[in-house]
């Protein structure tokens, strides 16, 4: 497994915990957001871009049901502006990887 993978893997883990030790008052991940951790690293490798993956708010494929996509979106909303000043290195290298994504990616009117 890649680095950015494995990346992926320990923000969306962050981004959880957070969520869950705010909203659950849990130091450990409550049941609900240990199912949406491993859902979340279950699509993670299973992603057919692989090392090559896209930031998944700009990805053509939608690979999260509705539930789980609405659950995570919560997630992202409350733990992703708080990221840049608990892991600044993890939030750059985020933003980084989205712009790469766009800059090597071909604009969806313009596909054959």
């Amino acid at each position: 497994m890649g680095k950015r993978i494995e990346r992926e893997k320990r923000v969306v883990k962050l981004m959880i915990q957070k969520y869950c030790s705010n909203f659950h008052n849990s130091e450990i991940l409550c049941a609900e957001c240990a199912d949406l951790l491993n859902y979340s690293v279950k699509h993670l490798l299973a992603c057919p871009f692989a090392e090559n993956k896209p930031a998944c708010s700009a990805c053509t494929i939608h690979c999260y049901s509705k539930s789980y996509k609405n659950r995570i979106r919560q997630v992202m909303r409350f733990s992703g502006p708080k990221m840049i000043f608990e892991h600044p290195k993890d939030t750059i290298y985020y933003f980084f990887d989205k712009l790469r994504y766009r800059v090597n990616s071909v604009p969806k009117n313009e596909i054959i």
